[in-house]
């Protein structure tokens, strides 16, 4: 089973015994996740590493972890390091990205579904076209969830801001977004060819 890790030796949390931790949910998590897992490391304050690489963040990656496993984040932060390490490999691989956008246009992995309507690219070309003033909407949308950094284009809910007002979707478009096409649209709408 993907995203399943069997463990050499068995994991002990609140008394019950681990063989092995299923990640497996790491395929149905969302952009909107990755968001949420962003603002709870963010808003408890103990992780600086988040404002400038989310991947590289341990609190992050045990957060969203969490999210696909079901279990309490807890059970991760209490992991020996190499459980963790082999936990982290896992999560940074669900945010790889494989293909490159092209001229602004993010090819999807699987079609996309979104209230009837189903796309397999998504034109982000606009985001050359916008203006200092969507900056700081698209900024003003990251404060409404409650996270603020003076590097906004690290965040996921930033990201979406900007694609929304790139591509005309509402931002509810961006947000339900598999994880793994949220790197892809980040990179894309913060790519330098667009700030030249």
């Amino acid at each position: 089973m993907k995203n399943m890790i069997e463990l050499k030796k068995p994991y002990v949390f609140d008394d019950e015994e681990y063989k092995s931790i299923d990640l497996s949910g790491l395929e149905n998590l969302t952009m909107q996740d990755a968001i949420d897992a962003q603002k709870e490391v963010v808003g408890n304050g103990e992780d600086q590493v988040i404002l400038y690489a989310p991947e590289a963040s341990q609190a992050f990656l045990d957060e969203v972890a969490a999210r696909a496993s079901g279990k309490p984040v807890e059970f991760f932060n209490a992991m020996p390091i190499a459980m963790c390490s082999k936990v982290r490999t896992a999560v940074q691989e669900a945010f790889a990205v494989k293909d490159q956008a092209k001229d602004g246009v993010v090819v999807l992995d699987k079609p996309y579904s979104f209230k009837g309507e189903t796309v397999s690219e998504i034109d982000l070309s606009g985001v050359e076209e916008l203006t200092s003033i969507d900056v700081s909407k698209a900024e003003n949308e990251v404060l409404k969830t409650g996270v603020y950094s003076v590097n906004m284009k690290n965040f996921f809910a930033y990201s979406c801001a900007l694609a929304a007002r790139a591509s005309g979707k509402p931002m509810e478009f961006f947000t339900g977004l598999p994880l793994h096409e949220a790197v892809k649209v980040r990179g894309t709408v913060n790519a330098a060819s667009f700030f030249e």
